[in-house]
């Protein structure tokens, strides 16, 4: 699940940049066609990068299937 948490922030990372550069960028410049989709990866990227920061706070590198958390 580390690894899935990681992959996720790094891909969440990628789409919100890309999203917000090339979005804003193509905007400005006049060509909103091509704007509109990128900007619209935006929420998608942020959604994947707080899914990664959660998992990799709650499954540790080395653990088994428990996640952390308060002792029941």
């Amino acid at each position: 699940m580390h690894k899935f948490g990681m992959i996720s922030l790094y891909v969440g990372l990628v789409l919100g940049i890309t999203g917000l550069i090339g979005g804003f960028g193509l905007m400005f410049a006049g060509s909103d066609t091509w704007a509109k989709p990128l900007i619209a990866m935006v929420p998608i990227g942020f959604l994947l990068v707080f899914n990664g920061v959660v998992t990799t706070l709650l499954h540790s590198p080395g653990d088994g299937v428990e996640p952390k958390g308060p002792p029941e």
